[in-house]
C-alpha cells in the first residue's frame, strides 16, 4: 500500500508540475502572439478561429451534403449512417484548426529560421498594400498564386506574416506526420488530387463557401500541382468553381481574386521535376520512393548547409521572390456577375477563360525573373558561351522582361545599382551612357551570382574559351536548366527561350 500511496504521490506531483509548466508555456506562446499581432498592426480575420466542432456540425446539418448523402445512398449500396461517417472523416482530414500562437510565434520562429537559412526572399510590402486598397469592404479575398515548389506554403506564409493571416490549399503530401500538424496550426486546408468521390467534393465545396461567407482570406495554387517543365500549367477550375458558387447564396458579395507570382534560384525537387516521363512512373510507390530520397538527401544538405554556417562559409540557395498583380473583381470580369445562375455545361466555358485570364495574365504578369531564371534563359539563347558574351545576354534579356513589364527580383547585393537606376543618386550628364553602365554591372552581378549557383549545383562548369573564361552545360543537367528558363518563357518570345 506504501509503495502504491508513493506512486500516486509521484503522479500527481508530476501532473501537478506538468500542468503548471503546460499552462505556463501556452500564456507565454499566446501573450507573445497577441503582442507580435498587435505590434504589426495585423488584420485578423473572424473566420480563422471558427472551431473544428462547430465547422464539423454546420457541414453535418449542410442541406446540400444532407442530399448529396441520400444522393449516393440511393445510387449505391451504403448506408446514409456510413456517409455521414465518411463525410465527418473528410471534414477532418479537410478543416484546419488555426492556432494564433502557433501561427505568430512557433510558425513565425520556424518560417524566419528555415525561410532565411535556404533564401534571401524578395518581397514588397508596399505592393501588397496597393493590391489590398483595391478590395472593397465586405468583399471576398482569394490569393490565386502560381506553383512552383512545396515550399511556396511556406515563403508565403512567411512572406505574408506581417500583414494577414491566411488559409491556404495545400495537397495531400502534407498529410504525413508532423507536417499535417504544423499546417493545420497555420490555418491550411487540405485538398485531395484527382479525387473522384462526389461526397468528398460536395464536402470540400460546402468547407470553402462555410469559411468565405464567415470572412476567411484563403488561397490556393491555380495549377493544382507543380510545374514538371518550368512553364506555366493549364489553370485548374476546381475550387475556383466552389468559391464562385457561394454567390448562389449571397448574390451580391463580391469576390476578389488577388494574384500572386513567385520564383526560385533554387526548386529543391528540380530534378525529380525534370525527369524524363519515361523515367516517372506516377505510381504510390514510386511517390513514396520519391519522398523517401527527399528524406534521405534533405538532411545531406542540411548538415552540409550547417557545416558551412561552422566555418562561415554559408551560401544561401539564392533569391525567393514573391510579388503581387492587379486584382480582378468577379463581376469585372466579362460573364463573371451571372456565372453563378448558369448550369455546369455553360459556365464551363466561362470558367476556363477566367482561369486563363487569371494566371496566364494576371499572375503570369507578376512571375518575377531572379538570376538563375535569367541566365538559363540567355544560355538557352545562340551565341559563345563565354563570360563576356553571356553577361551581353543576360542585359538583354533583362531589357525585355522591363519591356514587358515582368518583375526583376533582385536582393540586397544590388541595392546600389537600383537605387541609382531609380534615381538615387544624382544623374550624370550623359543619361544613355549612364544606363548602360547601370545594366552591364547589373547583368555581371547577376552572372557571377547565378553561375556561382549552377556551378556549385553541378549543372553548369567553368571551360576555358578561345576569348576567356565561360560556361557549359554538365551532361544531363539540360531539362533543369530549361526548367528554370521556362519560368520565364510566358514573358518572352518562345524562340527566345531555350528548348520551350
Amino acid at each position: 500500500m506504501a509503495t502504491i500511496g508513493v506512486v500516486l504521490a509521484v503522479w500527481c506531483g508530476y501532473e501537478l508540475v506538468r500542468g503548471f509548466v503546460v499552462r505556463r508555456a501556452r500564456r507565454v506562446l499566446r501573450d507573445g502572439a497577441i503582442a507580435f499581432v498587435r505590434r504589426h498592426r495585423i488584420r485578423l480575420e473572424s473566420a480563422s478561429f471558427i472551431d473544428r466542432i462547430w465547422i464539423r456540425e454546420a457541414l453535418a446539418q449542410d442541406a446540400d451534403i444532407e442530399e448529396a448523402i441520400a444522393r449516393l445512398a440511393r445510387s449505391t449500396e451504403e448506408t446514409p449512417e456510413e456517409l455521414r461517417r465518411r463525410v465527418d472523416a473528410y471534414v477532418d482530414e479537410i478543416a484546419p484548426f488555426f492556432s494564433l500562437s502557433a501561427y505568430y510565434r512557433f510558425g513565425a520562429s520556424l518560417g524566419r529560421r528555415v525561410v532565411d537559412f535556404c533564401f534571401e526572399l524578395v518581397f514588397e510590402p508596399a505592393a501588397f498594400e496597393r493590391q489590398l486598397k483595391a478590395v472593397p469592404p465586405g468583399a471576398v479575398r482569394v490569393y490565386v498564386i502560381n506553383h512552383r515548389a512545396n515550399m511556396d506554403p511556406l515563403i508565403l506564409a512567411y512572406g505574408l506574416l506581417n500583414h494577414v493571416p491566411m488559409s491556404y490549399a495545400v495537397g495531400e503530401w502534407a498529410l504525413v506526420w508532423p507536417l499535417h500538424t504544423l499546417f493545420r496550426a497555420f490555418g491550411s486546408y487540405f485538398v485531395r488530387r484527382g479525387e473522384k468521390d462526389p461526397l468528398y467534393h460536395a464536402v470540400l465545396r460546402r468547407f470553402l463557401q462555410l469559411m468565405a461567407r464567415e470572412g476567411a482570406v484563403t488561397g490556393f495554387f491555380i495549377e493544382g500541382g507543380l510545374s514538371r517543365d518550368g512553364a506555366l500549367r493549364r489553370p485548374r477550375t476546381g475550387l475556383l468553381d466552389y468559391l464562385i458558387q457561394l454567390r448562389r447564396e449571397q448574390p451580391d458579395r463580391e469576390i476578389v481574386f488577388l494574384p500572386v507570382g513567385l520564383n526560385y534560384d533554387r526548386v529543391l525537387e528540380d530534378r525529380i521535376l525534370t525527369r524524363d516521363k519515361s523515367e516517372r512512373r506516377e505510381t504510390r510507390l514510386q511517390r513514396v520512393v520519391n519522398v523517401l530520397a527527399l528524406c534521405f538527401w534533405v538532411p545531406q544538405l542540411v548538415l552540409a548547409k550547417l557545416a558551412g554556417v561552422a566555418v562561415r562559409a554559408h551560401r544561401k540557395l539564392g533569391y525567393a521572390a514573391v510579388c503581387f498583380g492587379e486584382p480582378l473583381k468577379l463581376t469585372d470580369f466579362e460573364g463573371g456577375a451571372r456565372l453563378h445562375t448558369l448550369d455546369d455545361e455553360a459556365r464551363r466555358p466561362v470558367l476556363e477563360r477566367l482561369a486563363h485570364e487569371l494566371l496566364n495574365e494576371r499572375i503570369g504578369q507578376v512571375v518575377p525573373a531572379t538570376p538563375v531564371p535569367i541566365l538559363a534563359t540567355a544560355l538557352g539563347r545562340p551565341g559563345p558561351g563565354d563570360e563576356a558574351a553571356l553577361t551581353h545576354r543576360v542585359a538583354d534579356v533583362c531589357r525585355e522582361l522591363r519591356a514587358v513589364g515582368a518583375p526583376v527580383a533582385l536582393g540586397r547585393a544590388f541595392d546600389s545599382v537600383k537605387s541609382e537606376r531609380e534615381g538615387a543618386i544624382e544623374p550624370a550628364i550623359h543619361a544613355d551612357f549612364d544606363a548602360a553602365l547601370l545594366d552591364a554591372e547589373e547583368a555581371e552581378r547577376i552572372y557571377l551570382a547565378a553561375s556561382y549557383s549552377l556551378v556549385r549545383r553541378r549543372v553548369l562548369r567553368r571551360v576555358v574559351t578561345p576569348t576567356g573564361e565561360g560556361l557549359e552545360v554538365m551532361p544531363g543537367s539540360e531539362r533543369v536548366l530549361r526548367y528554370y528558363a521556362n519560368s520565364l518563357s510566358h514573358h518572352l518570345t518562345p524562340g527566345h527561350v531555350g528548348g520551350s
